[in-house]
C-alpha cells in the first residue's frame, strides 16, 4: 500500500500495543494456571481482565490487519476475473469489497456510539466480578472502528492509484 507514511507508522505503533496486550493476556493466563494448580486459589478477576484486554487488542489490531491485507478475501472471485483476460473488474471488485467493509464498519461505529451514549446516560457497569464501567469497552468499538475506517479510505484511494489492479 502506498498511503501516507504517518498513518502506516501510527497503525504499526497501535499494532505493537495490541500485540503487547496479547502478551499481557498470556501472562495473566499463566499466572491463573499457577495460582489454580499450585495454590488452589485462582483470582476472581483474571478472566474478566483478560477478556477486557482482548476486546481492546482485537479492535486496535484490526486496522493493522487491513493495512497488511490480513483479512480474508474471496480468492475464487479473483481467479474467475483473472480468467476473463481483463483486469478492470479486479479494481471494481476490490473497491466494491472495501466499500462493503466500510458500510459494515460505519454500522459498527454507529452501534458503538449508541452503546457509549447508553453507558454514559445510565452509568452502567460490566456485570462481572470485575465491574468496570461499560464505556471503557464501548470506547474500544469506537476507537477500532475509526482506525479501520481511516485505513480503508487510504486503501481505497490506493486501489485507484495502483497499477496492481490494472
Amino acid at each position: 500500500m502506498k498511503y501516507p507514511e504517518f498513518w502506516r507508522k501510527t497503525i504499526n505503533t497501535i499494532a505493537f500495543v495490541s500485540a503487547n496486550m496479547i502478551l499481557i493476556i498470556a501472562g495473566l493466563s499463566v499466572m491463573e494456571a499457577v495460582l489454580r494448580h499450585f495454590f488452589h486459589n485462582p483470582t476472581s478477576w483474571g478472566l474478566n481482565v483478560s477478556t477486557y484486554i482482548l476486546i481492546w487488542a482485537m479492535f486496535l489490531g484490526s486496522s493493522y490487519a487491513f493495512q497488511e491485507q490480513g483479512h480474508v478475501s474471496v480468492d475464487m472471485l479473483k481467479d474467475i476475473v483473472d480468467k476473463t483476460g481483463t483486469r478492470i473488474p479486479r479494481r471494481i471488485m476490490a473497491v466494491a469489497g472495501y466499500l462493503l467493509s466500510l458500510t459494515f464498519i460505519l454500522s459498527l461505529l454507529y452501534g458503538g456510539w449508541l452503546l457509549c451514549q447508553k453507558s454514559i446516560r445510565f452509568g452502567r457497569l460490566m456485570p462481572s466480578s470485575t465491574p468496570i464501567p461499560e464505556i471503557f469497552l464501548d470506547f474500544a468499538v469506537i476507537t477500532g472502528s475509526v482506525l479501520m475506517f481511516i485505513t480503508l479510505i487510504f486503501i481505497i484511494l490506493d486501489v485507484f492509484k495502483s497499477e496492481k489492479y490494472l
